[in-house]
């Protein structure tokens, strides 16, 4: 008799889990890799960020990179699906079964159509599985889109010659030590510009959203003392209240383009364009240490 499963077994949750990691790390790439490779196939981009046409190029590159991650999802989703009579002993019995009172003695079309009914109904007897798999890419989809935005504009610094430290670059506790906190995710031109004279220095935290989670970043201004922060976001909704809002704490926003200049928001001073960013305001703090 086929078992039928309600949930995953106890004993089988650990060891799904661990497969699931460790699949996810064999065959979906990191944000970095995707996007330097999203960056070698389409030399379109660069031309944009040459021409000054950032907004664009990162919209751009992050709906490309993105794509690259759902292909690798469903490879991903594909191979451990594949694999889950071999990793846990419930799947394994359930297709086991499937598979002696469906195949035997049938061949040609019969056997054809019997392989089709066993696939679908193999699904839906370890749904509990595919389940859990989907919870887990969903948590992985929220914070790979933050990454992949961390990933493209570290790229874009790199490309441009700037320099920079970042809490994935030189750790989390380099930063803890200088009393920043998680939220502030990098530093420019670098960490000993920060100790020398920090009021020189752009300190950076991005976020690909705001909703209300930039008060956030207005609680770690508070807390580090801090002269302001630049909070780089390709959220494309946000208010002229917001916006006052974040520049009473110090806040710059950083933008798309249309988005800073739209017509609710080109009048606010703390709202620029990545443009104005990354060739106006990066290169007078850059200069400044040069002298």
């Amino acid at each position: 008799m086929i078992p039928k499963i309600i949930e995953i077994p106890k004993k089988e949750l650990n060891v799904f889990d661990e497969s699931i990691k460790k699949y996810r790390q064999q065959y979906i790439r990191s944000s970095q890799e995707i996007v330097e490779q999203v960056f070698k196939n389409h030399k379109t981009y660069l031309s944009l960020i040459d021409n000054k046409e950032v907004s664009e190029s990162i919209a751009k590159l992050r709906e490309e990179s993105w794509q690259e991650y759902l292909n690798d999802e469903v490879e991903f989703s594909a191979i451990i699906m594949r694999d889950l009579h071999k990793i846990l002993n419930t799947p394994k019995s359930i297709l086991d079964i499937l598979l002696t009172e469906n195949i035997i003695n049938k061949k040609g079309e019969e056997l054809l159509e019997s392989i089709k009914a066993i696939c679908g109904e193999y699904a839906g007897r370890v749904f509990p599985y595919i389940y859990r798999l989907s919870l887990s890419m969903t948590q992985s989809r929220r914070s790979r889109a933050g990454k992949t935005f961390e990933a493209i504009i570290y790229k874009l610094y790199e490309y441009l010659g700037y320099s920079y430290d970042s809490q994935s670059k030189v750790g989390r506790k380099t930063f803890d030590s200088l009393g920043l906190g998680k939220k502030v995710d990098s530093i420019l031109p670098n960490i000993e510009a920060f100790k020398e004279r920090r009021s020189k220095t752009i300190i950076g935290t991005m976020k690909t959203s705001l909703r209300e989670r930039w008060q956030e970043v207005a609680e770690e201004i508070q807390r580090t003392n801090i002269p302001t922060i630049h909070l780089l976001t390709a959220d494309e909704t946000i208010s002229k209240s917001k916006a006052q809002e974040m520049a009473n704490h110090n806040i710059i926003v950083v933008a798309y383009d249309w988005v800073a200049n739209s017509k609710e928001l080109k009048e606010m001073k703390n709202i620029i364009s990545f443009e104005e960013y990354l060739f106006d305001e990066i290169p007078n703090i850059i200069n400044f240490w040069k002298k």
